[in-house]
């Protein structure tokens, strides 16, 4: 059997999501969206870590501020966060 015929490409080597400039710029939006939610509603980290924990979420504020502060949080995170400040996103349009 020919040897070439054998040869697999190597798959492509994993990038890291925050190396992505469109990730980078969509996490930046999610931490500064969720950072003016909180201002616009008066809480602050340890507030909405005691009402995150109220859901069944379990952090602490300076755990939530780090969260926060690296931006690479999921969108069900977000979602919590603003149902824990009382933000009904489901009135949004669809």
């Amino acid at each position: 059997m020919n040897a070439t015929l054998n040869k697999r490409s190597l798959p492509p080597k994993p990038e890291a999501r925050k190396d992505n400039p469109v990730n980078a710029q969509y996490e930046e939006r999610a931490k500064a969206l969720l950072r003016y939610a909180m201002s616009q509603k008066g809480i602050g980290y340890e507030v909405l870590a005691t009402q995150l924990e109220k859901m069944g979420i379990q952090i602490s504020a300076r755990g939530l501020e780090n969260k926060i502060s690296r931006g690479g949080f999921s969108s069900a995170f977000m979602l919590q966060c603003m149902e824990a400040m009382g933000i009904n996103l489901a009135a949004l349009p669809r």
